[in-house]
């Protein structure tokens, strides 16, 4: 139910955010009313490009641990939708420096990554350490001019047993 909430509240904030004018034109086919995007373009090369800018910084950042990927791939004013990181660039290398000195064996498995115009979306097993079960999360970025501008996130424990078979991948 919470996990439920919460997605709902993502949706809200991915929809909730455009400026009204009195003579407001319906949005284009392809992009909800008043979402945080001022434009979601029709091009599958531009969402292709840019997945593969998030998968390149994903893997860097998380698998290799590698901090300055940050830089390459995250605007300097990104900004941070999930609860308790803060905006910017420097935040996130903050947190994750440390983060990744209490968990030196954390990584992650990218499962399925979806891409619309500058919005990506990745399905992702966050493993802490080698003993752990980890985390189900979904990352969503906002990417223009081959940086993230904009994240959002929602996770769940991933559960010792499965007694359903369904899984959370």
């Amino acid at each position: 139910m919470r996990l439920t909430l919460r997605a709902l509240a993502l949706g809200v904030a991915l929809a909730g955010s455009g400026l009204a004018s009195s003579q407001a034109a319906p949005p284009p086919a392809n992009q909800a009313a008043g979402a945080t995007s001022t434009r979601i373009p029709d091009s599958a090369a531009e969402g292709e490009a840019n997945r593969q800018t998030v998968l390149a910084f994903y893997d860097a950042f998380f698998n290799r641990h590698d901090l300055s990927a940050a830089d390459r791939y995250v605007a300097l004013d990104c900004r941070e939708h999930t609860p308790g990181l803060a905006d910017g660039r420097r935040a996130l290398q903050d947190a994750y420096a440390t983060f990744f000195q209490h968990h030196p064996d954390a990584k992650v498995e990218v499962v399925r990554s979806i891409a619309q115009g500058n919005l990506v979306v990745l399905h992702v097993h966050a493993i802490p350490g080698p003993d752990a079960q980890g985390t189900a999360v979904v990352d969503i970025f906002r990417v223009l001019d081959d940086k993230v501008v904009e994240h959002w996130s929602v996770s769940q424990p991933v559960p010792a047993s499965d007694p359903d078979g369904k899984g959370v991948f």
